[in-house]
């Protein structure tokens, strides 16, 4: 298993924010506010605009796919500087067939798109995954292989059935799966230390390791020596592509596989969770976590369903 694949394998949504089915017409434009998730958009027919926040606006046609992987606050219209409304505005005014077909704006062009959001288990906090940029933007000619399966959320959400938000969760995890598979293909090693790290063998090994077995006691030595690197090589390597030393790295690891033990319904003991990310004892796993998530993890339990806590900066 490399080493994206053993990040995506553990993600799942844990929760539809929303899906919808949208038909609008020019002038449109919405306000989609931050959540802790991720954001899709797909343009079905005609165009649209995207605007994050200290990004360049991204203009979308027909077949391009979007996804806002950290949940930022965005802004979709029909044109590049059309003012938006905050879409429970928009939806507190207009009369609606099913909670997943909608319509804004007035009497001009028209554009379809598919957009929906979920929100996201502690897997999709996993270091690799934090490394994505704010904007997964896809064009027709990229999501050939994503075509049938909006289709077939856009099936889902016109004519909802049983468990149609199961169904939708899932398809969005093997659209994120595929988006993040064709960024990774098109974007250059030396565009993103994240891409390079997974491009340079010595590195990759190192992550593939820590990923394989964070409970590990893993020691600088013991990673520079799989990786036939000298401990000084490794840890110069390591913080040049991916920002953070590798201890750190590891932490990090560590403590989102602990909340994704935390927040299983089966609630396993305090004590097992400690020894699963590789701690002796509940005290030392439990100032861990509170060191890096700014939380407790006895804290975190009562919570569930809450928005969970963001790692500290390593």
């Amino acid at each position: 298993m490399d080493v994206l694949e053993t990040a995506l394998s553990k993600f799942h949504f844990s929760k539809t924010l929303y899906c919808a089915h949208c038909t609008n017409r020019a002038p449109w434009g919405v306000r989609v506010g931050e959540t802790r998730g991720m954001h899709f958009h797909a343009v079905r027919s005609g165009h649209a605009w995207i605007r994050v926040s200290g990004e360049e606006p991204i203009f979308l046609e027909a077949g391009d796919f979007v996804v806002i992987p950290h949940g930022d606050a965005h802004d979709v219209a029909d044109e590049r500087d059309t003012p938006a409304i905050p879409v429970t505005e928009l939806l507190a005014g207009i009369e609606r067939p099913s909670p997943r077909v909608l319509g804004f704006g007035k009497r001009g062009a028209r554009s379809v798109l598919v957009c929906a959001a979920f929100a996201c288990a502690a897997a999709s906090d996993d270091p690799l995954l934090s490394f994505l940029p704010r904007v997964i933007h896809l064009r027709a000619a990229e999501t050939a292989l994503l075509e049938p399966i909006i289709a077939l959320a856009q099936r889902e959400m016109a004519a909802p059935r049983e468990a149609t938000d199961a169904v939708l969760a899932r398809i969005a995890e093997i659209l994120l799966v595929e988006a993040v598979r064709a960024y990774v293909k098109k974007c250059a090693p030396g565009e993103c230390g994240w891409i390079q790290a997974l491009h340079d063998p010595q590195i990759a090994t190192v992550l593939r390791a820590i990923h394989a077995q964070p409970a590990r006691r893993w020691t600088l030595a013991a990673l520079a020596s799989a990786a036939s690197m000298s401990r000084t090589s490794l840890a110069t390597r390591f913080r040049e592509l991916l920002g953070t030393s590798v201890l750190a790295y590891i932490a990090r690891v560590r403590m989102t596989t602990a909340v994704t033990l935390l927040e299983d319904p089966k609630r396993p003991k305090l004590a097992r969770v400690a020894a699963e990310v590789g701690y002796g004892s509940e005290a030392a796993f439990s100032r861990a976590f509170l060191r890096e998530m700014g939380v407790s993890p006895t804290a975190l339990r009562p919570r569930r369903g809450a928005k969970r806590p963001t790692e500290r900066s390593a």
